[in-house]
């Protein structure tokens, strides 16, 4: 028989089953279903009201909404679209230009949104293709696989890098990660990738889009920046360069990076590079939501018992696994292919605190665990619905959901390879270890 404790945790691990068969499937919005969690959980009594909704307040949320409204600025005053046309003075031939694209687009998301940078670069390749007769299908799929890695360039570059940093510092174990924690194992990995593009990544993807000739209306209705002063442009740009600046010297200028990208987003505004209703509009609602609303996650877990359930579990498997190695394998081996059916954010979160007790139980350094996590979360480019800039790259690309699977099955397993190499090289695998 189970006890009252024992119920919640299955409760619990069963409004997340579900909650997973619903990120997998979306057959409500991903918002809905992450609202739907955060309101079990509080229904059945794992957590309190407050936590249940604390985290839409947060820094993390903050940080998110006003990085938003700073890459809009840079795009609205035509500074991103200045520095993409540089693209078309790099090469002619497709493949140079397949591993230019991957470096620029990685290099793009790292300091706007990956969906900011997905809009402009396809936008920007459809108008080359028109011009210069290039296939769509070989220069779409590049722009999804730059801004997959390109976003772990600065912690702030996706959302589920402030929450890991928060995670870490609340063990109390006197470590954190640093602005720049995930840039050297990132920019591996998109160099990795750049080079597969332009070869072997070449040969894998279709000849030709399937639906060619249905963005002529689209390419009409792009946007026209030569009415925009040029001192707008140079604000947006320097804003968002100051912006990243603030952020890595943060501790040197005593201000908060939520506080810093706030102060950025309300010069933005104020100086007139978009407007209130822009500014409104460019904030992602629905990725805040989600982030939100599975934050409680942790804390549900850890109330109802349902991580040391889960846990036990994981150590009833993994107990006779000796390797810390073999750990970060299998931590790739379950993550990593669920990421590529649901929201990245909702991976991480999900599967933290299940990673953190195994690490403890195990010996096993939390910092390179949570790396690992992040990492497994992060390669994202096997399927149209790993992210929004995958999904977007669908039409204009021509490409089915197999277009997505010959390429990015053999990259993601590079990148898993290379990715677990690095990490034991560059982390301590032992608990307590510097």
């Amino acid at each position: 028989m189970l006890g009252g404790t024992e119920y919640m945790a299955v409760a619990v691990i069963l409004i997340l089953a579900v909650a997973l068969l619903l990120f997998i499937t979306e057959w409500v919005p991903l918002p809905v279903t992450a609202m739907g969690v955060a309101v079990s959980f509080y229904l059945i009594g794992a957590i309190d009201a407050t936590t249940a909704l604390e985290s839409f307040s947060s820094k993390t949320a903050m940080i998110i909404a006003a990085m938003a409204v700073i890459g809009e600025a840079v795009f609205k005053t035509g500074g991103a679209d200045k520095i993409g046309h540089l693209l078309t003075k790099v090469a002619k031939d497709e493949r140079v230009l397949m591993f230019a694209i991957v470096m620029f687009s990685g290099i793009m998301s790292g300091f706007l949104s990956n969906t900011g940078a997905a809009a402009l670069l396809i936008a920007l390749i459809l108008g080359m293709c028109s011009s210069t007769g290039m296939k769509r299908s070989k220069l779409m799929y590049p722009v999804i696989v730059g801004c997959c890695f390109g976003g772990g360039i600065t912690i702030v570059g996706t959302t589920s890098g402030p929450f890991l940093q928060e995670t870490l510092e609340g063990l109390n174990i006197g470590q954190t990660m640093s602005f720049f924690e995930f840039a050297p194992l990132s920019l591996l990995l998109l160099v990795i990738s750049a080079v597969y593009m332009g070869t072997i990544g070449y040969r894998l993807l279709p000849e030709r889009p399937a639906n060619e000739g249905n963005f002529e209306e689209d390419q009409s209705k792009k946007e026209d920046f030569s009415s925009v002063p040029r001192w707008k442009m140079i604000l947006g740009l320097c804003l968002m360069v100051g912006t990243f600046l603030g952020m890595i010297f943060e501790k040197q200028i005593g201000i908060p990076l939520h506080f810093i990208a706030i102060i950025g987003a309300i010069i933005a505004v104020g100086g007139k590079c978009l407007t209130v209703k822009e500014a409104t509009a460019s904030i992602p609602i629905s990725g805040i939501i989600i982030y939100a609303a599975m934050v409680p996650v942790a804390d549900a877990m850890t109330n109802s018992g349902a991580a040391d359930l889960i846990a036990q579990g994981a150590l009833s498997i993994l107990g006779s696994v000796n390797s810390p190695i073999v750990i970060l394998f299998l931590i790739f081996l379950i993550i990593t292919p669920l990421t590529n059916f649901m929201s990245n954010a909702a991976t991480i979160i999900l599967f933290t605190p299940i990673a953190l007790i195994v690490a403890e139980a195990l010996g096993i350094g939390p910092k390179a665990i949570l790396i690992a996590v992040r990492f497994a979360a992060s390669i994202a480019i096997a399927t149209p619905v790993a992210m929004p800039a995958n999904s977007m790259a669908v039409e204009p690309g021509g490409y089915r959901f197999m277009d997505y699977v010959k390429p990015g099955l053999p990259l993601t397993l590079i990148c898993v390879v290379v990715s677990i190499v690095y990490i034991a090289m560059f982390y301590p695998l032992t608990a307590g270890s510097v």
